[in-house]
């Protein structure tokens, strides 16, 4: 554990952590407490090597939590940013919504367009000019408390995706008011989690699956 930072994995080339929801994932101009930052510390705390870096793999939002991947070195951030490239990293999610989807599992296919001005995600359900392709698998787990609780399987990695779909087809994640969400939960904090990710080792070329549990207040989380 570094400061609030859980170490999920670590070896000299790549480092994953759990991200708590409400730190930025990269630090930004108003300075903001970030997993960039923090990690920087601790590499500043560590005997490394003149060749570490610390490379952001890949990105999760600000209100969301879960498992981050990071490189330590440019050659293993070029192997894992290929891998991205070219879909071969599967992530999973957990959410809570406010409302159990139609069908207990289905396939969601839209299309998305970023709204850079307002910070939003717009979905549609056809085609459009401007607009890229997303798609989700989603299960329906059962009930937490008084929520609904989701497994996600995104098929794309599109900006803010998984909050704009679910929220498109009625069930938007508690706490997410950019999406619809009437239901509280905690400050800069939405309850979608990055339960586990599963990629090619860079060096020792095998599959390995890091995974971590969703937060613990969850299952005091309900609707209203």
């Amino acid at each position: 554990m570094m400061e609030s930072l859980e170490i999920l994995f670590e070896d000299k080339i790549i480092l994953v952590i759990n991200k708590p929801s409400g730190l930025m994932a990269e630090r930004d101009k108003f300075k903001n407490p970030s997993v960039q930052d923090m990690v920087a510390d601790y590499f500043n705390t560590l005997k490394l090597s003149q060749n570490t870096i610390l490379g952001i793999v890949h990105r999760i939002d600000r209100p969301v939590s879960g498992v981050m991947l990071l490189a330590k070195k440019v050659s293993a951030l070029r192997d894992l940013n290929k891998q991205f490239e070219e879909g071969k990293v599967e992530k999973i999610y957990y959410a809570l919504v406010d409302k159990k989807p139609e069908k207990d599992e289905g396939t969601l296919l839209h299309y998305l367009f970023k709204d850079v001005k307002n910070k939003k995600a717009i979905i549609y359900k056809n085609s459009r000019k401007s607009a890229v392709k997303c798609e989700l698998i989603y299960k329906y787990k059962g009930m937490l408390n008084d929520a609904f609780l989701l497994e996600i399987h995104p098929l794309t990695g599109k900006y803010h995706q998984i909050r704009a779909q679910l929220a498109f087809i009625g069930c938007p994640i508690i706490g997410d008011e950019k999406y619809g969400s009437k239901s509280k939960y905690k400050l800069d904090a939405i309850c979608l989690h990055a339960h586990s990710i599963e990629f090619e080792h860079p060096a020792e070329k095998k599959k390995m699956k890091v995974s971590c549990e969703m937060p613990k207040d969850w299952k005091y989380v309900g609707n209203g």
